[in-house]
């Protein structure tokens, strides 16, 4: 016994030193691929020294002698900080572009992608050196063993999958059961996955006299992020914001002479999708060269104008003026979010920064102010009538109803009443559409504001499809509206008990990021994920698109994921924030530093001054040339 005892503790001695040995191997490989950002390199494929300085947040400030130079290091850097979000971009994109097409862009612009390319290409060839753990921790759970060399077609596919990603997704439009209903054109059309809003305020609506342009992105909430931060000191001038990793130019920002930002135009705005081509994706990436280096709005407008891609505005300011093109604002339905920015708008005649800021974090819900009377005003007038609580199931839709007739359509993280409606909201519509598709559950299961509105407002007769199409006698929308109360308690009972007081927002509509690597990792994505209870809904300004889990219906995974507020009105006056940090590696501090931030509304200050950025800089780089070429790419590929 004694012999076995022995037996056994040594075998789980020896399993213990294993699993220490092999847990120091992993971690080793993966802090072996943290960028240092005080390293120095010395790279091939440019001509003169590059600095890169990192600021408090990690933001590189890149200072170089050509423009060549400059979009040779931001390639450098995205490869240094977001290698695996590049591969993981660049394989979901290689079916878009054939490889070897070729796309005319302009002088300047094939030699920003080319730089881009050598410098991806440069940190590629360092890695396979040896002594950084593949650049990345998801290629060592990746089954890439050699990676190929960046192109610049690969930046195209990017711009070309960025604009598809604009578009609407139709579904099919041979849903059944529509003969004598009338038409809802809101169930054929669903979000796009990437959406840009942008609004702008002349001199004399602001505090300070200079106009100001806020621009928001809506999209996934992923780890990475979809965005990353950068200053490119151009001999043009500086040029700062969002860049799209992958991309060689700044997609929304500033220089020192023009701020710059994008609007998609609305879903019912559209009436046939625009399919984007490379040709256009060329003329997307040439626009936004121009726009970096254009010397006033005018100029800006007139460089971007004939480039522009069908269904976006773009918004530039200057000191003094600012423009859209088209000249003219786009004629689109009124949706929610418009409606709310134009309320704020009518409220506040003169606007600061921090207003703009305000405004852009505003989690008031039109929708629900729109939707809720509709929905209640029966049971609110029958309530207020002394109906008898002849029970519990009564006394606690009174109280429900009660605490919502005093309700502002907030949709504070803390509060009860945004739970209580939108699972009211969604288990009307669930009644309201199941009979009619049965099978396509994504039709129903996501509650959809526009829809509800349409057939609670009796549009065009829509009311007819609060029907139940198999039963005999003809339900009213108020039959269904009561019923779907009723579904609606019986759900937060089973889910969040009896006390309402315990029903709190924030715990059903959780704001999810997950590790986006490679490939799917599965339990090592859930252990690296953020997730905190949110604010807002897709109505609000600050959006927050729910999920399509039955079981979690109101978490959110995509919405709102980069907002800006610029001004020329002071030299520190452009504020960016994204809602993690610069760093795609789970190991680097600046990997989620920025989220606390994000839940918190509170913007990082970015100047073109060299000089605010290095206090509390966090590294200095420097990339020196060399005349020969790296040997470490070999034949188009890295190991």
């Amino acid at each position: 016994m004694k012999r076995l005892f022995n037996i056994l503790l040594y075998l789980l001695l020896a399993i213990f030193a294993s699993g220490l040995a092999v847990s120091g191997v992993v971690y080793f490989l993966l802090r072996a691929s943290v960028p240092d950002y005080d390293e120095d390199f010395s790279v091939a494929g440019i001509e003169g020294p590059v600095d890169i300085l990192r600021d408090a947040a990690a933001i590189p400030h890149i200072s170089a002698d050509s423009a060549a130079d400059a979009y040779f290091a931001l390639g450098f850097v995205h490869a240094q900080d977001r290698l695996g979000q590049l591969l993981r971009a660049r394989r979901a994109a290689q079916a878009l572009l054939p490889l070897d097409q070729t796309i005319e862009v302009e002088p300047s612009t094939a030699q920003a992608l080319d730089a881009y390319a050598a410098g991806v290409n440069a940190w590629l060839g360092l890695v396979s050196e040896g002594g950084r753990g593949r650049g990345s921790p998801d290629l060592l759970i990746a089954d890439e063993r050699m990676i190929a060399a960046w192109r610049p077609v690969d930046s195209l596919r990017l711009a070309q999958a960025f604009l598809n990603d604009l578009q609407p997704e139709r579904r099919q439009s041979d849903l059944s059961g529509l003969s004598d209903r009338p038409l809802l054109p809101e169930l054929f059309v669903t979000s796009p996955k990437v959406s840009l809003d942008a609004w702008a305020l002349p001199g004399d609506r602001t505090a300070s006299g200079a106009p100001i342009l806020a621009a928001d992105i809506r999209g996934p909430l992923s780890l990475p992020s979809e965005w990353y931060l950068a200053d490119i000191q151009l001999p043009t001038g500086a040029a700062i914001g969002a860049t799209m990793p992958g991309v060689p130019f700044i997609v929304v920002g500033r220089s020192e002479r023009v701020a710059w930002a994008f609007r998609s135009l609305s879903l019912t705005a559209l009436k046939e999708p625009v399919s984007p081509t490379a040709a256009k994706a060329g003329n997307f990436l040439m626009m936004l060269d121009r726009l970096a280096r254009s010397a006033d709005v005018n100029d800006a407008m007139d460089a971007s104008m004939n480039l522009a891609p069908a269904g976006l505005e773009i918004l530039a300011i200057g000191r003094e003026i600012f423009a859209r093109w088209p000249d003219r604002e786009v004629e689109t339905p009124l949706s929610f979010r418009d409606a709310r920015l134009a309320a704020l708008d009518v409220r506040q005649p003169i606007f600061s920064v921090e207003g703009a800021i305000a405004a852009q974090r505003d989690t008031v819900s039109t929708a629900a102010r729109a939707l809720l009377p509709i929905m209640a005003k029966e049971l609110w007038f029958v309530g207020s009538a002394g109906a008898l609580k002849e029970n519990r199931a009564d006394e606690l839709r009174g109280d429900i109803l009660g605490q919502l007739a005093q309700w502002n359509g907030d949709m504070d993280r803390f509060s009860p009443e945004p739970l209580v409606f939108w699972a009211w909201a969604r288990a009307l519509q669930k009644r309201i559409l199941q009979d009619e598709f049965p099978s396509a559950t994504t039709v129903w299961a996501r509650p959809n504001a526009d829809i509800l509105f349409a057939v609670l407002s009796d549009r065009g007769g829509s009311a007819i499809w609060c029907d139940i199409r198999p039963s005999t006698r003809i339900e009213t929308c108020q039959d269904q509206v009561r019923a779907a109360l009723d579904d609606a308690i019986g759900w937060l009972v089973d889910r969040y008990g009896p006390d309402p007081s315990d029903w709190v927002w924030g715990e059903a509509h959780a704001l999810n990021m997950g590790w986006a690597p490679i490939r799917s990792s599965g339990i090592i994505s859930d252990l690296l994920s953020l997730e905190a209870p949110s604010s807002g809904d897709p109505y609000t300004l600050i959006a927050t698109l729910f999920s399509s889990d039955n079981d979690r219906p109101f978490a959110a995974s995509a919405g709102t994921n980069f907002q800006a507020v610029m001004s020329f009105s002071e030299e520190a006056g452009s504020y960016f924030i994204a809602p993690a940090g610069q760093s795609g590696h789970p190991l680097s501090r600046f990997y989620e530093n920025l989220f606390l931030m994000w839940m918190q509304g509170k913007y990082l200050t970015m100047s073109t001054d060299l000089s605010l950025a290095r206090g509390g800089a966090v590294g200095t780089s420097r990339l020196s040339p060399v005349s020969v070429d790296t040997p470490t790419i070999q034949n188009d590929r890295s190991r």
